[in-house]
């Protein structure tokens, strides 16, 4: 099964079903297909047992995905720790966890 990474402090809000949605940068933009079930992981490879299907993928920009229900907050901590401008394009995957 192919798989899905994650920053490690999403492990618990993918686990209780409270995450739906993650937001891909650069190489991964397009890597992920709507329909396809994937093993959800650490960027360090650990297993965590969890499974999701994606649902959707919307090809947008940083300054347009607060229009798409991401925390400014959320938005602006992708920008600085990633160092992408609001004009770069991003994509919003929506999930769900099987």
């Amino acid at each position: 099964m192919d798989e899905i990474l994650f920053p490690t402090q999403y492990k618990k809000a993918l686990l209780s079903k409270k995450k739906n949605m993650t937001i891909r940068i650069k190489e991964e933009i397009g890597k992920y297909k709507p329909g396809k079930v994937y093993l959800a992981k650490s960027y360090s490879g650990k297993d965590w047992d969890i499974k999701i299907r994606v649902l959707k993928r919307t090809l947008t920009t940083p300054g347009k995905l607060f229009f798409l229900g991401v925390p400014k907050k959320s938005i602006e901590s992708m920008k600085n720790r990633e160092k992408i401008s609001s004009n770069e394009e991003v994509e919003l995957i929506q999930f769900k966890v099987l």
